[in-house]
């Protein structure tokens, strides 16, 4: 069963001859990396597809999509950066929910990028991947698996990350309430989670009725939604750790320590 764990909280993060003060500015910069990898990916898949279109603005119907457009290349490596530091930074402390959370978030999110989803724009009865020879667009793993099958774990993929992120969102709400940190911070936290379960509810939603606004489609906005309260989150909790953290006197007990050290 996963339990909170301990650290050593130094007195000052201006100590830089204190390892353990080292360690926590690495783990305040993995933190922040993903934050703004979150909130800019979607604005960088417009413009840098504007850039290779020469100046044509496109607003694709998922981010998922910028998978079949110049944006290739930027798409799966973000999303495995942003992956692989879910998966390894807490590696420290694998006896914690901190850990399996995003263990599973970055597990599901480069499923997301390996796993493609269906091209977007087909005209009818153009071929499926799968055959031969291959059709225009087919990801290897399309030919490999089908382009439903793929597209299956795609979406599947993508509701895992974005629901461990709303947990991991809430988990830091509850710790922020229940040691009585940061109530604010605690509040902030649950928006942010709550922001990512409303998008995912709007998105369903969207297969069921046209909620699409200009060329904004229900999944485009409830992604974009859901990293960017994810980002923010994110982004906020290291702010505030690194603010907590460069007080004299913060209180030192053993579980309060651990608990600021978490995701």
């Amino acid at each position: 069963m996963p339990t909170p764990g301990t650290f050593r909280q130094p007195q000052r993060l201006d100590d830089r001859s204190d390892p353990a003060v080292l360690y926590v500015l690495s783990y305040l910069i993995t933190r922040t990396v993903v934050g703004f990898l979150g909130i800019l990916l979607p604005i960088a898949f417009i413009v840098g597809e504007a850039f290779y279109l020469r100046g044509s603005v496109q607003i694709r119907g998922s981010i998922s999509a910028y998978y079949h457009t110049p944006m290739r290349d930027l798409f799966v490596a973000g999303l495995c950066v942003i992956g692989f530091l879910l998966m390894t930074y807490m590696s420290a402390q694998t006896r914690t929910w901190d850990f399996w959370l995003s263990l599973v978030a970055g597990i599901a999110v480069v499923g997301v990028a390996f796993f493609p989803t269906r091209r977007p724009g087909l005209a009818s009865g153009a071929p499926p991947c799968g055959g031969q020879p291959v059709p225009a667009g087919c990801a290897p793993m399309q030919q490999a698996l089908g382009e439903t099958t793929t597209a299956v774990i795609h979406f599947t993929c993508a509701a895992v990350f974005m629901l461990s992120l709303a947990a991991i969102a809430f988990l830091f709400g509850y710790r922020e309430k229940r040691f009585g940190i940061n109530p604010g911070m605690a509040l902030v936290q649950q928006i942010c989670g709550w922001a990512i379960i409303a998008a995912i509810a709007w998105a369903v939603l969207g297969f069921i009725v046209d909620l699409t606004v200009w060329e904004l489609t229900p999944l485009y906005v409830g992604e974009v939604v859901s990293v960017w309260a994810f980002g923010i989150s994110w982004l906020l909790k290291g702010r505030d750790l690194r603010a907590l953290l460069g007080l004299r006197n913060v209180p030192r007990s053993p579980r309060t320590a651990g608990e600021l050290t978490k995701v």
